[in-house]
Formats: C-alpha cells, structure tokens, sequence
C-alpha cells in the first residue's frame, strides 16, 4: 500500500513539474497557448519526419503532456475553491485560467492516439491490422477506443468503424493504459465544470451579504454579478453589494452592466464607486452619449476622478452637454487635475445660462494659481448671481496681484452684505500678506 502511494505521489510530482514546460503557470493566455501550440507542433513535426523510434519518444512525451496539463488544471481548480472558501489568502485572478489550455490538450487526444498506436505496431507488431491500412485506419481505431469511454455504447449496437484487432498482450496494456486515460481526462473534466459552477454559484448567491465572497472567486464572478446587479426584482441592498463586488473585481466586463444601472438614483452612488475602481475608458466614453442624462452624469464624475489627461479631453465634449446637471459634473472632473491647459475649458462654465454649472465651474478656480486664473475669476465677480459675486471675492483672496485690489474695493461696497463682507475678508487677507513680506 505504501508503494502504490509512493508511485501516485512521484507521479503526481513529476506531472506537476512537467506541466511547467507548457507554461501552465504563465498567467497571461496567449504566450501560454502559443508555447502549449508550438512545443506540440515540434512534436507532431518529430512524430512524422524522424525515424520511428524518436517519433515514439516523442508522442509519448506529447501524450504525457496531456496528462500533465490535465493535472495541472485539476490543482489550479483546486486552489480556486480554497480561495473562494478563504481557506487560503491570494487573489485567482493572479492565477493562471487553464480551462482553455486543458481543452486545447484534450484535443490532441484525436491526433497522439491514432499517431501512438500506429507507431506502437510498427516497433512491437502489437495489433491485427488488415494489409491495405493507411493512416485513416489508425485514425479510425483512435475512435474506437474513444467512443468506448462513453458508456461503451458502440459495443451495445455492435459498431466500429475500424478493421484494427486487438493480438498481442502489449497492445491490449496499451490500449487499457489508453482508454483508462481518456476515462480520467472525461471523469475529471465532469467533475471540475461541475465544481467550478457550484463555487461560483456558492460564491455569488452570498455576495448580497459579503462582496468578498464574490471578490475572491475573481473573474469568472462577472457575468453572474453583473446579471443579478441589473436584476429589478432584487433588493437594492443586495443589488448594492454585487456592485460593490463588480468593483472590488475590476473585471472590465463588468462595466458596461455598471454603466446602464447608472440610470437608477438609489445605486446611481454604488455604481460610479465601482466604475472608478473598474477604470475602463471606453465603457465610461459611451455612457458619456448615452441617452439618460443620469448615465452621462455618472460617467462623467467616474472619469473626473480618473485624473487623467486622456479624460479631460473627453469631458471637453461633456461641458456641452444640453443637460445642466452633466455640464455640472463635468467642469467639477475637469478642476479635479488643476492642470492649466484646462482654464479655457473652466472658462467657458462661467459663461453658461445656468448658475449651478457657473458655480460649479468658477470653484475649480480655487485650485490654481497664477494670473491666467485670476483674470477669469475677475470676470465672475461682476456676475448677476450674488452667489457667484461672493464666492469669485473669496477666490481672489488666492491672487495676490495689483488687478485683484480695485476689483475687490469696488466689491466692498456689493448691494449685497454677504458679497461685502467676502471682499472685505479678501482685502485682509492680502492686507496681512503683505504685512509678513510673504508678497
């Protein structure tokens, strides 16, 4: 018992390693998939251009692989689960997905069966093979033998398409050795759908109380988070959480679904909140001409806090937008940066009919500096809204520059007392600036 333990361990080890060759741990899929694709190119190159021997220690090499692989995504499988349970501490989505690479080598299954048991025969004389067989034979008899690992259901209706016998006892322990692989390879793929669906189904029916949950299942969350996070006839507690989830994701997929729950006012908040940490441009740049105004305002605050340059070129476009509340938001993104570049873009906001967005627009002034600015903020304290008039005079305590002086004396007699008593709080200030020599 302890050497039949023993074998199963050293092969379980010596699978492991050797699955490393096909890049099973590389994280990224396509320099994994073309590593998988051209190691096995040399080997089906080898298999039929080398001498027979050397095509034999090839397809064996390839038909290990295959094993290996299979290994491979069974213990990657694994490790998810464990990390879905929090049994372990990591994030899957650092580990590699080798459900496509575990398809890619099943499939080579159909070429290494025919291509073994042809080059088995013509080292060892192992099968009954009729006179005229040609490769399409080979490929037949692989068939054969895989459809007797679905239920034998050919032998119930007494079908085969090869004319391959079985003769020697070595090509009956190869054959065995063959079809107790493919059992393991179909058994085991069963098993990891099965179990993969069941932890993602675990993992997000709980999202609703813990987005952690969801968080750690990675990726492969997604799509089931996103369909229940725009599903009405949830809570909108829950439904919060999911979103909350999608974002602490960051799964890009996930920000489109994020984009059109935007329209809703209850988890309008929730869903920007995960759309900044998602950060997906594109998403964010077709909300921007979404129909729902609501959608264009979430949009544009996420990419406002987004600090990028690349977005402040696309809010350009937002400020002139026909709703009111978008131009808002999109000239208090814009301030977000305090790049100078975007005064001219601030400057327009001051000029616009509606005095929430002239506000809005005349406070991103109190992040910059330097006479460019100030002269905008000049304009503003002659505006028509006191509102306006007081805010621009606290602004322009900010710019200790001769024009200031005059503009804020004249403040100080405003008809309004609360724009009065602005300037005059901005001429002490700069009064007692002076006084310490810090101007």
């Amino acid at each position: 018992m302890e050497r039949i333990k023993h074998f199963f361990t050293t092969l379980d080890e010596f699978l492991a390693s050797y699955a490393k060759i096909f890049g099973v741990s590389i994280v990224n899929p396509i320099p994994r998939h073309f590593l998988f694709i051209s190691v096995y190119s040399v080997i089906y190159f080898t298999a039929i251009s080398a001498p027979t021997i050397f095509a034999f220690v090839a397809l064996w090499v390839g038909y290990i692989g295959v094993l290996a692989v299979g290994r491979a995504w069974a213990q990657n499988e694994s490790f998810r689960a464990r990390i879905a349970k929090k049994l372990e501490d990591a994030n899957p989505d650092n580990l590699p997905d080798l459900r496509i690479t575990a398809g890619l080598a099943a499939l080579q299954m159909f070429l290494l069966v025919p291509m073994l048991l042809q080059t088995s025969h013509s080292l060892f004389d192992l099968f009954d093979v009729p006179k005229d067989s040609t490769w399409k034979t080979w490929g037949l008899f692989g068939l054969d033998l895989l459809f007797r690992s679905f239920l034998d259901w050919s032998e119930v209706y007494g079908i085969h398409i090869s004319g391959v016998k079985l003769n020697a006892s070595g090509g009956r322990h190869l054959v065995m050795f063959i079809l107790l692989s493919i059992d393991y390879m179909i058994i085991q793929t069963v098993i990891r759908i099965v179990g993969i669906n069941q932890t993602i189904q675990e993992g997000v029916a709980v999202a609703g109380k813990d987005p952690e949950m969801a968080f750690r299942l990675g990726y492969r969350a997604t799509t089931k988070l996103a369909g229940l996070a725009s599903d009405n006839s949830n809570d909108i507690a829950s439904r919060t959480q999911m979103i909350e989830a999608l974002g602490m994701i960051g799964d890009v997929k996930g920000a489109p679904p994020l984009v059109e729950i935007l329209a809703e006012e209850e988890l309008h908040t929730a869903a920007t909140a995960s759309l900044v940490m998602i950060g997906h441009f594109d998403s964010l740049i077709k909300g921007i001409h979404h129909g729902n105004p609501l959608v264009r305002r979430g949009c544009v605050t996420a990419l406002g806090r987004l600090e990028d340059s690349v977005a402040n070129e696309i809010l350009a476009e937002a400020i002139q937008d026909t709703d009111s509340g978008v131009r808002k938001f999109a000239h208090q993104a814009i301030g977000r940066s305090s790049h100078p570049s975007d005064i001219p873009l601030l400057k327009q906001g001051l000029l616009d009919d509606n005095l929430e967005v002239r506000y809005s627009a005349l406070k991103q002034f109190s992040n910059f500096s330097g006479e460019n600015a100030m002269e905008a903020v000049l304009i503003a304290a002659k505006d028509e809204s006191a509102s306006i008039r007081r805010l621009a005079v606290e602004i322009l305590a900010r710019y200790p520059f001769p024009a200031v002086v005059p503009i804020l004396a004249n403040a100080m007699q405003d008809e309004n007392s609360e724009v009065a008593a602005a300037a005059k709080r901005s001429v002490e200030h700069l009064e007692s600036l002076v006084e310490a020599g810090a101007v």
